[in-house]
Parts: C-alpha cells; structure tokens; sequence
C-alpha cells in the first residue's frame, strides 16, 4: 500500500490527471457492478470537448452512488485552482450555460469540476460549490 498526497496530485500534467480521474470513474463503476465501458474519455486535453472531459454514462435501470452522485456525471478536468470567474467562464461562456451541463441537467446527471489545485477544506469547498451554483 502507498499513500499519495496532495503534492502528487499537483504535479500531475494535465493528461495524467484526467486520466486519474477517468481511471477512478472506471473502478468505481466496476465497485458498484456496472460496466467499464460506462466511462469514456479520452482524445487531446485541449481539443474542444464541450465542458466534459470524463463522461459516466451508466445503465438507465441501475443506480448510481458513492463518488459518481449521478448515472449521467460529466467531470471537467483543470489543473489549476479556478477562482469564481473561471468556474463561470468554464460553465457559461459568454454568459450562457454550456449545452452539455443543460443536458446533464435534462438527464438528472451532475457536472463535477475537478481541480487539482484547488483546496479542499470545509471553507474552499463551500466556496466552490457556491461558485458552480452561480452564487
């Protein structure tokens, strides 16, 4: 067994933690008895994606939990810490919700920020969530 920390986390490049993320999703799904091929990323972390870099799309007639809150989660994978107007800029561009958060939205689904700079105390994380929700 080993222990990473949140230096680890930090010094990953962009890439190597989507895919962090995206390897995650597929243990959790395994965990939960759901398909591995309920997750898809992939392709070049900067090429237009959408607003999602991890998409967890899992059978409509099985529920979800634990780490993945929503059948239909879309993760949105940023290195850096994102301060209230980059989670805005990242979730409304030109001031209009991106089309991919509307259709998690149509789907019940939950889109997740995931930032490896950011803090995750109490406080930075309430703070957070307040910014995605718009306030």
């Amino acid at each position: 067994m080993f222990e990473i920390i949140g230096e680890d986390i930090a010094a990953l490049s962009d890439d190597d933690l989507r895919s962090l993320v995206a390897r995650l999703c597929e243990a959790e799904v395994r965990r939960q008895g759901l398909p591995a091929s309920s997750v898809t990323w992939g392709g070049d972390q900067n090429a237009p994606d959408g607003g999602v870099d991890v998409r967890v799309n899992a059978p409509t007639k099985r529920s979800i939990q634990g780490f993945i809150p929503r059948r239909a989660t879309g993760f949105q994978v940023k290195k850096p810490n994102l301060a209230r107007a980059g989670i805005l800029k990242e979730m409304r561009p030109g001031g209009k919700v991106r089309p991919v958060i509307r259709a998690l939205a149509q789907q019940s689904g939950a889109y997740i920020i995931v930032s490896a700079g950011a803090s995750v105390s109490d406080s930075a994380l309430a703070y957070h969530r307040r910014c995605i929700r718009g306030r």
